[in-house]
């Protein structure tokens, strides 16, 4: 079986020759079309190629990327590899160690991750042209979570998840796939995005599982602060209503009246684990407004569920106080 032999590197070679600079030469596309079936979910397959894994098309439907995780035979690794399509035909096929999360765009650029060994916090993000030559090859030393690439072509970010001590820990990176290079890499204050958008050249949007979309400048300047700010807080999340607190009403636009009705919507949440954090939080909010009995109040709730939440002492000076004055 072809496919077979492809695998074991039997009869014919593993992957498609190299330029002498190393990049993958394009295929020679076939005198017919390809088909691809789809097998369930995000997988395909193509008879005529040997292959079986996922895929990507660009948004004017002309490039098609298909790309599948390597496989281990007899405990050795084989089969990683990518192939894109142009208007049904095949013009580059390479291989890749362990390609992931594909993307393509109307002029054929495409990004993939390359997840690497399996045992290593790493992964290298790419942007290759449509023959096949490498625009961007940037090693991260965290393991890789998703990407984005705008429409024409022209940008493209990635996300890293999070590396104890590693440099590249949760970063955000932004790149310019016309010059060929990064353009910053930062730690974003809004966490991890779950998709992007691309609304001009000068700016990239974060599409979040949860709350409104927020937009950085693609040098990184943080363009939605107080949208962001305004956003988590009204949804009652914890970390962001405590960040609030210890910025100020000057910077993120919210004075303690907000911060409290966020608290009380985070209180809503049933799940018991966060409980005594948020009633901790609501003590501060209330305990800054100068109502001190409210702030009592949070803290002994916040006490009763969690001795070691960290204000028995606040809890116990704001009861002297509340006794002396009646």
């Amino acid at each position: 079986m072809t496919w077979l032999r492809r695998l074991l590197g039997i009869g014919e070679a593993a992957g498609p020759a190299l330029s002498p600079r190393g990049d993958p030469a394009p295929a020679s596309p076939p005198t017919e079309r390809i088909t691809i079936r789809s097998s369930g979910g995000h997988i395909v397959t193509v008879s005529s190629l040997d292959f079986i894994g996922q895929r990507a098309v660009s948004p004017n439907r002309r490039f098609t990327l298909l790309w599948q995780d390597q496989i281990m035979i007899n405990g050795l690794p084989k089969g990683g590899r990518y192939v894109l399509i142009d208007d049904g035909r095949v013009i580059l096929d390479a291989p890749m160690t362990r390609p992931q999360d594909g993307k393509v765009a109307d002029n054929g650029t495409f990004i993939l991750h390359d997840w690497g060994a399996m045992e290593a916090l790493s992964g290298t993000f790419y942007a290759f042209a449509p023959d096949g030559r490498a625009i961007i090859a940037r090693s991260f030393t965290a393991n890789l979570l998703n990407n984005g690439l705008s429409r024409d072509g022209s940008r493209a970010v990635c996300q890293t998840c999070n590396a104890p001590k590693s440099p590249d820990s949760s970063v955000f990176c932004t790149f310019d796939l016309v010059a060929g290079g990064e353009i910053a890499c930062w730690q974003p204050e809004t966490g991890w995005a779950a998709d992007y958008e691309f609304p001009d050249g000068d700016r990239v949007r974060m599409i979040r599982r949860a709350g409104v979309p927020i937009d950085y400048s693609i040098d990184g300047k943080f363009l939605d602060r107080l949208k962001w700010f305004a956003d988590d807080v009204m949804r009652g999340v914890p970390s962001v209503i405590r960040y609030a607190l210890e910025e100020g009403e000057a910077v993120t636009g919210l004075d303690l009246g907000a911060l409290r009705r966020g608290a009380m919507v985070a209180l809503a949440d049933p799940d018991p684990r966060w409980q005594a954090d948020t009633l901790r939080l609501l003590g501060e909010i209330e305990e800054k407004a100068g109502n001190e009995r409210a702030a009592l109040d949070a803290f002994q709730k916040a006490l009763a569920i969690n001795p070691k939440i960290g204000v028995a002492k606040r809890a116990a000076a704001l009861l002297k106080r509340l006794d002396l004055h009646g």
